[in-house]
């Protein structure tokens, strides 16, 4: 396991400014996009959510389900900062009898890895492990066979440092760790007027910031507002085709922004994701994407392939490219179980 040395102070920034600029939020591993199949078409899901995380991209998608699904998603993630930082997804969904809709559900662990750290005179402070918890349950159901809506609570849990090196370094009583709780809601529309078209609205982690310190003040969850259109032009049983578009705004600060730097600053500072799925007899399925995060400086294409047998599907996903520092590889391995109707 690789070991960092680090200061206090780094530590403390580590969860928010490794992997995105979004603003001033803290959490931001809740920005991070899971699963393979969303990630190779660059995080483009909000509109198609049609696997085990759809509890996180849209959880009105739940309203159309009519399997039940599990998945399990592995990261080893941003391996060129650190080989021992990893993330990991849990995540489920339930169709209910009748027209009631669909629960679902996810997990979500990421560890910062193995951490040293040493005061700014040399002295050693201790050895940890920083990380991000995130447990969520969703409920979607349908309002008439075209409009789905879904809402989702979660709990958040993030450790940053322990309390001892907090009192030394900072002089501040305690601290170190933070719980909050926040909410989802979303939107799930089918086009009658276009078949196969879809779209999506979703608010994401809306609730009371983290506080890591008695003293300090609390750092605000990125608040998200998702948008989403898929349209699938070739949809039969030998070839699917599907198109998405995705645009993601951190609400964090969206008023002081609009005041201070303009309509065109915040559409511009928006998370853009596009992504492109074929599927070849619903076995085999190749993807890409383009996610472009300006202001974070995060760039590029993503890939992605799937591969299904009787009731399970593999999928693999790397979106090393998005990031300016010459990360080689950031992959992430999916295995979803899909029960028969």
């Amino acid at each position: 396991m690789d070991k960092r040395i680090l200061s206090l102070f780094l530590v403390l920034s580590l969860s928010g400014q490794a992997f995105a600029s979004a603003s001033e939020a803290g959490a931001i591993f809740l920005t991070i996009f899971p699963g393979a199949k969303a990630t190779g078409m660059a995080g483009a899901f909000s509109a198609i959510a049609d696997d085990a995380t759809a509890s996180y991209y849209n959880p009105g998608a739940l309203a159309f389900f009519t399997t039940t699904q599990f998945s399990l998603i592995h990261a080893n993630w941003l391996p060129r900062l650190a080989k021992d930082m990893y993330y990991e997804f849990v995540g489920f969904v339930k169709p209910l009898s009748g027209q009631a809709g669909a629960i679902g559900g996810h997990i979500i662990y990421l560890d910062l890895g193995n951490v040293e750290a040493y005061d700014e005179n040399g002295n050693y402070l201790g050895t940890w492990n920083p990380h991000d918890l995130a447990i969520t349950l969703s409920y979607g159901f349908p309002l008439n066979s075209s409009l789905g809506i879904g809402f989702a609570g979660k709990f958040i849990r993030s450790f940053l440092a322990p309390p001892e090196v907090l009192r030394i370094v900072l002089g501040v009583p305690g601290g170190g760790t933070a719980s909050s709780f926040a909410f989802d809601a979303g939107v799930f529309y089918k086009s009658s007027l276009f078949p196969g078209m879809t779209g999506a609205l979703v608010l994401q982690n809306f609730g009371p910031g983290l506080k890591f310190t008695a003293t300090g003040e609390r750092d605000p969850l990125p608040y998200l507002l998702r948008f989403g259109i898929a349209y699938r032009p070739i949809w039969n049983e030998v070839h699917k085709l599907t198109l998405s578009l995705d645009v993601n705004k951190v609400l964090v600060n969206i008023t002081k922004d609009l005041r201070e730097k303009g309509a065109a600053w915040v559409a511009g500072e928006a998370f853009k994701h596009v992504g492109m799925e074929y599927s070849l007899l619903d076995i085999i399925a190749l993807r890409v994407g383009y996610f472009l995060d300006r202001e974070g400086a995060r760039e590029g294409f993503t890939f992605g392939a799937g591969i299904a047998f009787k009731n399970f599907r593999f999928d693999i996903a790397d979106d090393s490219r998005i990031y300016e520092y010459g990360e080689t590889s950031n992959r992430r391995f999916s295995l979803t179980y899909v029960m028969q109707k």
